[in-house]
C-alpha cells in the first residue's frame, strides 16, 4: 500500500538542500530511502536471529519502494501520488511498488525483467510477512537480501545516475557489495550445472541459438532457496541446480506455486 507524504518542496521553501559527499543535492525522498537501506542491512548485519533478517527484508523493501519513487518525482513530482487528479495535502497517499513500476514503465523507464523479478520477489516476501508470518530461513534470507541489493545497486548507479559510496560509509558498503559478489558467484555456478545437464538432455541445443531447449517447459521457483533453478519431471525427484540436490517439492494446481511436501501451503486463489 502506499503511504503518506509530506507534499513536496516549493521555490519557496528556504531550507537547506541535503547534500552527498560528491556535492549533489539530495531529496528528502532518497534520503529516506537510503536511511532505510543503512537502517535494514544494519539489522541484518548485526545477528542472525529472526527478528533482525525480519526487520532487515521489511526496511530494505521499503528502500527499494523509495528509490522507485524517486525515479517519478525527478520525472514530475505529481507521479508519485496515487490520485494524480486530487489535491496533494499531507494526507496523500502515494503509489505502491506495483503502480510505481507502471509509471515507470509509462515514462520509458522500464525495468528490465530480471530487476523486475528482483523486485517482485522481494515484494512477495515483506506481503508474507507484514500479512502473515517471516518464514525463517538464514541461507534464503542472505539470498533475498543479496538480490535486493543487486537491485538498489543497479537501480541507483543506472537509473537514478549517482552512486551509493557517495552516500553510505565505505564500511557497510564493502559487506553489501559482497554480499552482491557471492550472489552472483552462486547464480553463475547454478547456471553452469543447469546448462551441462540440458546439453547432455538435448545434445543439439545451442545456447547461442535458443535461451532454453525447444522441449523445455522451463524451470521452476524451489522452494527452499527461493532461487529459479528447479527442475521439475526430468529425475526421480524435483531437482534444484542452485541447492545441487533433489527437492521434495509439489506445485499447486491452482495457483502454481511450488512448495515443500512436509509443509502446509495456503493457495493465495
Amino acid at each position: 500500500m502506499g503511504e503518506a507524504l509530506q507534499p513536496t518542496t516549493t521555490m519557496t521553501d528556504t531550507s537547506e538542500p541535503h547534500v552527498a559527499k560528491s556535492g549533489e543535492s539530495i531529496s528528502p525522498i532518497f534520503e529516506n530511502a537510503i536511511d532505510s537501506l543503512r537502517i535494514g542491512m544494519d539489522f541484518f548485519q548485526r545477528n542472525s536471529s529472526y527478528s533482525s533478517h525480519k526487520h532487515a527484508i521489511l526496511t530494505v523493501f521499503h528502500a527499494i519502494e523509495l528509490l522507485l519513487k524517486e525515479q517519478l518525482h525527478r520525472t514530475n513530482p505529481i507521479l508519485i501520488y496515487k490520485d494524480i487528479d486530487k489535491k496533494v495535502t499531507d494526507n496523500s497517499f502515494t503509489v505502491g511498488l506495483a503502480d510505481a513500476i507502471t509509471r515507470l514503465e509509462n515514462i520509458g523507464s522500464k525495468l528490465p525483467d530480471d530487476q523486475k523479478k528482483i523486485v517482485e520477489k522481494i515484494q512477495s516476501r515483506r506481503n508474507r510477512i507484514e500479512h502473515h508470518r517471516h518464514d525463517y530461513k538464514e541461507a534464503e534470507d542472505e539470498n533475498i537480501i543479496a538480490e535486493a541489493l543487486k537491485f538498489i545497486f543497479y537501480f541507483t548507479e543506472f537509473v537514478l545516475e549517482t552512486r551509493l559510496e557517495d552516500h553510505i560509509d565505505h564500511a557497510l558498503i564493502r559487506p553489501m557489495k559482497q554480499r552482491v559478489m557471492q550472489y552472483n558467484e552462486l547464480q553463475a555456478v547454478a547456471e553452469f550445472r543447469f546448462e551441462t545437464w540440458a546439453t547432455n538432455q538435448w545434445p543439439k541445443w545451442e545456447k547461442t541459438v535458443e535461451d532454453i531447449p525447444d522441449e523445455f517447459e522451463g524451470t521452476y521457483d524451489c522452494p527452499e532457496c527461493r532461487q529459479s533453478w528447479l527442475v521439475i519431471g526430468y529425475h526421480p525427484k524435483p531437482f534444484c541446480f542452485w541447492c545441487n540436490v533433489p527437492v521434495d517439492t509439489k506445485i499447486c494446481e491452482n495457483c502454481g506455486i511450488t512448495y515443500l511436501v512436509k509443509t502446509e501451503h495456503i493457495c493465495p486463489l
